[in-house]
């Protein structure tokens, strides 16, 4: 009867000692949202107008020039909004890839300490 006492005991250590998968606090959510917001800025940013004289013009129209990079900043930082399809898809996809890579360290230990 000790013996199945002691089983059970045992079994519940086992039970209780292993260990829940880590998930991301909101506010390491919040710091990869600022991440990727960060980038689409930086991209944003990185753009700068072309001056380029077009066929059969005279002068290079500026005004034309400096609005057609202003639309494809815009369009960027659109592409950043958080109510957008594919930044929540972005989002959620960095959100799991640090879910992953926290872990990881206790996927890794698992097997070794089966293999004892």
């Amino acid at each position: 009867m000790k013996k199945i006492a002691f089983m059970f005991a045992a079994a519940a250590m086992f039970v209780a000692c292993d260990k829940a998968p880590l998930t991301a606090t909101q506010t390491q959510k919040d710091s990869l949202l600022n991440v990727l917001k960060a980038e689409a800025q930086a991209q944003a940013d990185a753009i700068q107008p072309e001056f380029v004289l077009a066929e059969g013009a005279e002068a290079i129209d500026s005004a034309a020039c400096i609005a057609a990079a202003e639309a494809k900043k815009a369009e960027i930082l659109a592409a950043a909004d958080t109510t957008n399809e594919a930044f929540k898809a972005a989002f959620e996809a960095k959100v799991a890839e640090f879910e992953a890579a926290l872990n990881a360290p206790a996927a890794e230990e698992a097997p070794a300490a089966e293999e004892e």
